[in-house]
């Protein structure tokens, strides 16, 4: 049986742990917030500040609507109460912020929900201004955290990673961002550290010793993916390059993915797979990978 230890809230993968419960001799365990980001796919955008009131955690199911109002409490326990407003773009490469730490009772939690402000919420793009949002209406809003199994806690402490995946939570209402802006509709997953690895790579143009490519987005895929597969249900994870052609995914689940790179609007390269694909095992860190685009 895996039990919960440390439970960070970081913005990505999904977690797959023990479904049984605990009995009840066991303590109380310790849950320790943190939060991350998949990064937003626009080029544009400087910076997604999404502040974050606090993290919930219940033992019963939830669904969308039970998350969503804020103010109901009931059978719901706080884990933590940042309410502070943070950078998503600045959580990149698998870079995570604490959001706190927790002492729950002993158990299953099924349930658990990110209740942000959307009233203090905003997009800057690099020009400095801030697209139109369409937001929930209400002041305070609770999202659904999306996990693969329960989460069971004992007397033992783990970290528990939120993904706050930008690039499906903000959805283009046009073809220009600074015109048409955005609607928010909020992807959010969880998944428990000690039972991920981690994929770090490098995009390069012609070659394996050709030209970096900055921008580019990569994507993990479910295997059997398709390179020209447009279904984002089988998107896994999202990242993009830094100036150096390099990417990271942090808190992947173990398995067998397609790792798929798009180069950035205006490339003269077309978008590749990664040939072979990649494996990951618990606990593994891949590195030194690279996938090349080619004209």
């Amino acid at each position: 049986m895996q039990y919960v230890r440390s439970i960070t809230l970081v913005l990505g993968a999904i977690a797959a742990l023990s479904a049984c419960d605990t009995g009840t001799d066991a303590g109380p365990g310790k849950l320790t917030v943190q939060l991350t980001d998949k990064p937003f796919p626009f080029a544009e955008v400087e910076a997604v500040d999404v502040h974050v009131v606090r993290v919930d955690a219940r033992t019963e199911n939830v669904d969308a609507d039970d998350a969503e109002d804020a103010d109901d409490m009931g059978g719901w326990i706080t884990l933590a109460s940042p309410n502070a407003t943070i950078d998503l773009i600045q959580l990149n490469g698998g870079r995570v912020s604490t959001l706190g730490t927790a002492t729950l009772p002993s158990g299953t939690y099924r349930g658990f929900r990110l209740v942000i402000d959307p009233s203090l919420s905003s997009i800057t793009l690099k020009d400095a201004s801030s697209p139109d949002i369409i937001w929930p209406s209400a002041a305070r809003t609770g999202i659904k955290v999306n996990l693969a199994t329960p989460v069971v806690v004992d007397n033992d402490s783990s970290v528990f990673i939120i993904d706050f995946d930008i690039g499906r939570s903000f959805v283009m209402r046009g073809n220009d961002i600074s015109q048409n802006g955005l609607l928010f509709k909020p992807v959010v997953q969880a998944v428990v550290t000690e039972i991920t690895g981690s994929v770090t790579g490098t995009v390069r143009g012609d070659s394996e010793t050709g030209p970096v490519v900055a921008g580019a987005t990569v994507e993990l895929l479910k295997a059997g993916t398709a390179l020209d597969d447009a279904n984002d249900e089988n998107i896994v994870a999202s990242t993009f390059t830094d100036e150096e052609g390099v990417f990271t995914f942090g808190f992947v689940i173990p398995g067998t993915y397609v790792l798929r790179v798009t180069p950035p609007e205006g490339s003269d390269y077309q978008p590749a797979l990664l040939a072979g694909g990649v494996t990951l095992s618990n606990g593994q860190e891949v590195t030194g990978l690279t996938v090349v685009v080619l004209p």
